[in-house]
């Protein structure tokens, strides 16, 4: 396999009269985070497969109010849903709390 510049693919395909239709960019939307009351800790968690099922993961992220760094944690699944990886990953911040 040959690595060409992006502008060199891009004439070999228009001198094949290839058209390119390239996707439309995702809509950009902004997130907030929102910090947790005084005194309290605030874990953030999220899980995701790969195809349904397909490989999975979960992680979580736990924050104080002042939004210092505290921990977080990741777990390989393996093949699984995206729902059970969301609900291992609520899971285990739940255990971590205990």
């Amino acid at each position: 396999m040959v690595v060409q510049e992006p502008t060199q693919e891009f004439v070999i395909l228009k001198a094949f009269n290839v058209s390119v239709h390239h996707p439309k960019a995702p809509v950009i939307k902004e997130i907030l985070w929102h910090p947790p009351l005084y005194n309290w800790i605030k874990c953030n968690t999220d899980g995701a497969a790969l195809d349904s099922p397909g490989l999975a993961s979960c992680g979580g992220i736990f924050r104080d109010y002042t939004a210092n760094f505290l921990g977080g944690f990741s777990i390989n699944i393996g093949n699984s849903y995206a729902l059970h990886a969301e609900l291992i990953g609520a899971m285990n911040a739940i255990e971590i709390t205990q």
